[in-house]
């Protein structure tokens, strides 16, 4: 996160420094993230299958007029996506199943835990606006990098009568990919200075999710550590972006 802020201050600065005084514009929003997709599958069937749940967006951007229609635009965005427990400590369960073996009385030894999807993203891109009389409507297509810091999702199989404890965790709590988007966005004017802003946009990325599965054999006060497997899947973390803002001439 602090890498892309820095990369947004560096976009502020080279706008501020190009540009006449009022010919360009920043943007907060806020709103929802909605998962679609293989993002939204909740089916543990399938490790592709993301889990997401619908979540929260943050946006800020800067925006620099070309000319009456076409401008561009640099964004800095921050979403957050809760995980489906069921979905995601099932697929995992399965996943153990097929080395340990493991018996429903067994399930209160069974300690699963999970945190939310998150993601940074710093994207660049034209953008069309179409002005009318009492609102602007804009159309952008931007990319640039997607930064995902992946739910850190972690299965521990601890028996007391066992003298060794499974585990299964992610072992790249980030991933760094090429980031798309593509939205709409229509601009009241609130007064010379101040716009309200309401936006749509699909953004779309990979992530790779890597895991590995270990047995710590206890002996005494001492451990040895057997690694079982490994593996990772890729997954598409498409969302749909509403949020409501307002825009800020400078």
């Amino acid at each position: 996160m602090r890498h892309i802020l820095y990369c947004f201050v560096l976009l502020f600065i080279t706008l501020s420094v190009s540009a006449q005084p009022e010919s360009w514009y920043l943007s907060l929003s806020m709103g929802g993230c909605l998962p679609v997709g293989s993002f939204a599958n909740a089916n543990p069937s399938s490790a592709e299958n993301g889990f997401a749940m619908r979540g929260f967006a943050l946006n800020l951007d800067a925006t620099y007029p070309l000319n009456r229609h076409w401008g561009i635009k640099g964004m800095v965005m921050l979403n957050s996506n809760p995980v489906d427990r069921n979905g995601m400590g099932t697929l995992m369960e399965n996943r153990m199943k097929k080395l340990v073996s493991f018996t429903e009385t067994e399930r209160p030894d069974l300690i699963f835990s999970v945190n939310s999807w998150m993601s940074n993203s710093i994207i660049f891109g034209p953008v069309y606006s179409i002005n009318f009389d009492k609102l602007a409507w804009d159309f952008q297509l931007m990319t640039g990098m997607h930064v995902a810091y992946l739910p850190n999702q972690h299965l521990i199989f601890s028996n007391p009568d066992n003298n060794w404890d499974y585990q299964q965790r992610n072992t790249n709590p980030i991933h760094i990919s090429l980031d798309f988007l593509a939205g709409t966005a229509v601009r009241f004017p609130i007064n010379d200075k101040v716009q309200l802003k309401v936006a749509v946009d699909y953004q779309m990325s990979r992530v790779k999710n890597s895991y590995e599965e270990l047995r710590m054999n206890y002996l005494g006060t001492t451990y040895s550590l057997d690694h079982l497997g490994s593996g990772s899947s890729t997954v598409s973390s498409d969302v749909v972006i509403g949020t409501v803002g307002f825009v800020f001439y400078l």
